[in-house]
């Protein structure tokens, strides 16, 4: 029998579905007040579930064809298999979109200018409409937390089960 993370993508790509599920219901609010902003929340949702399910189709595809043994074998891209490469590849590819969508093509602005999709929970207080400039610095940190994960996984050894 298959161990059971080799699955584990399924739930990851549900959950994605779910979060969008969660953003969309979260901006019907906004879009009643602002009918005219819907095409945007639509391209956003759009987005978040195209760019947010490709890393995890790219681990089913390695799991389910046997490219992989499970999950773990991602979190170790030191030992060069193509999957666990091509995954890696495709996370900073997003990350570059991000910046290049934040950064050089207003996304920032745009996301300021719909209003549910970034919520920034400081000390108890929920802000459903951060400024450019904190989507901006929000992009940054999540970004800089990512390439060290990222670079953990190249450089330290992880024991993982079988």
């Amino acid at each position: 029998m298959k161990h059971l993370t080799q699955y584990i993508w399924i739930l990851f790509i549900l959950v994605n579905f779910f979060n969008a599920y969660l953003l969309r219901k979260k901006a019907a609010e906004f879009i009643e007040e602002s009918p005219e902003k819907e095409n945007g929340y639509k391209i956003i949702f759009k987005n978040f579930l195209i760019y947010g399910s490709i890393p995890w189709i790219i681990i089913g595809i390695g799991n389910t064809f046997g490219l992989t043994e499970s999950v773990f074998d991602y979190f170790q891209p030191s030992k060069m298999n193509p999957m666990v490469l091509l995954f890696h590849f495709s996370i900073i590819v997003i990350w570059i979109l991000l910046i290049r969508f934040i950064f050089f093509k207003n996304g920032a602005k745009f996301l300021e200018n719909h209003p549910g999709i970034i919520r920034v929970n400081s000390f108890g207080n929920v802000n459903d409409n951060p400024s450019e400039n904190t989507i901006k610095l929000i992009t940054i940190v999540g970004i800089i937390g990512g390439i060290i994960a990222m670079s953990m996984m190249w450089f330290v050894a992880i024991p993982f089960p079988k």
